[in-house]
């Protein structure tokens, strides 16, 4: 499928991140740090809606990443829409959970996971891959002119799999950096920092 150019953010850090904390469906704030990458995010916007300057922004409802869309829009007059398709995969009953307790009581599936990320899409009672890869689709294929995604770690790393053709077990090995753009076009990836 061919898809417009679409740039992607990640939420700033969050308290939880700090913490070692799996968020999935709870929210916690953005740390003073997490509002500055969101503060550089809407720096590097300046350059891109240069190019495509009739660009909306559409960000997961959570908490996190609505603050940073707010934050990363401010200035450039960009109306914010929320679509529930780029909230962040749902640990189940680990949302919330420190990375120290699923260790200490499901090692197996710790041992398993590369990342924090990894993890998640195996947790017992989660969501899944088969879930977050069709409402990823889904939200890409409304997509018909360049566009602002604001969401979250693993799915951000599922869209931009998604859109550079990639198989989901390379997806799972994708960074996930906060306070950059991960601007992709035909296919080809670029990280504006």
């Amino acid at each position: 499928m061919t898809y417009p150019t679409i740039f992607l953010l990640r939420h700033g850090q969050t308290e939880w991140n700090i913490a070692a904390r799996l968020q999935g469906t709870l929210d916690s704030a953005l740390t003073e740090k997490g509002r500055l990458q969101a503060l550089r995010q809407g720096a590097l916007l300046d350059s891109c809606l240069s190019q495509y300057p009739d660009m909306s922004v559409l960000s997961s409802p959570q908490g996190r990443a609505l603050k940073t869309a707010k934050i990363a829009s401010e200035g450039n007059n960009l109306s914010i829409n929320q679509d529930v398709r780029l909230r962040e995969i749902s640990a189940g009953s680990w949302d919330g959970a420190y990375l120290d307790d699923i260790e200490r009581n499901h090692g197996h599936l710790f041992e398993q996971a590369r990342n924090a990320f990894e993890l998640m899409f195996l947790a017992p009672d989660g969501e899944g891959e088969t879930s977050v890869l069709a409402r990823c689709r889904a939200v890409l294929a409304d997509q018909k002119k360049p566009v602002i995604l604001v969401t979250h770690g693993a799915t951000l790393c599922v869209l931009r799999g998604l859109l550079r053709g990639m198989q989901f077990e390379e997806m799972l090995n994708l960074d996930h950096e906060q306070g950059c753009i991960y601007q992709i076009k035909a296919g080809v990836e670029t990280i504006l920092r």
